[in-house]
């Protein structure tokens, strides 16, 4: 039995694609922390204070990952107590990568800074800030 000759030109394309499935790279955000700061004012969860820098950070891994860059800058809060945010990731990353990493930073910064005026968590692939000042 003689098999039919796929011509070169075919072959090829389709060896790159295949070969391309398996090489295709996965990334996972790095959460290893490189830098946790807390500003050393603090305040108390039932001043006005504290759903404002609850807004900014729920507004920093909110928007963040859905911007092309991943850098954002927010501002949240009334006349009486206003926080200002920042928020980037490693343009590397999938925005749910972004997402991901945000999360574990907010959640890092909210424990690690708890009812201070102002916190920064830098990981590997992102970081978020907050502060009672502009940033």
């Amino acid at each position: 039995m003689v098999l039919p000759e796929t011509p070169i030109f075919m072959t090829i394309p389709l060896l790159i694609c295949i070969a391309g499935q398996f090489l295709v790279a996965q990334s996972e955000p790095n959460t290893s922390v490189n830098l946790l700061w807390c500003n050393l004012n603090g305040y108390s969860q039932e001043e006005v204070y504290a759903s404002s820098v609850a807004d900014v950070l729920m507004d920093l891994v909110n928007v963040t990952p859905n911007l092309k860059g991943f850098k954002y800058r927010t501002v949240a809060g009334n006349a009486l107590a206003v926080s200002f945010g920042h928020a980037t990731c490693n343009e590397a990353l999938s925005n749910v990568d972004c997402a991901d990493c945000l999360s574990v930073a907010k959640d890092a910064v909210t424990t690690g800074c708890r009812n201070s005026v102002g916190g920064r968590m830098e990981l590997v692939d992102c970081g978020i800030r907050y502060e009672n000042y502009p940033i």
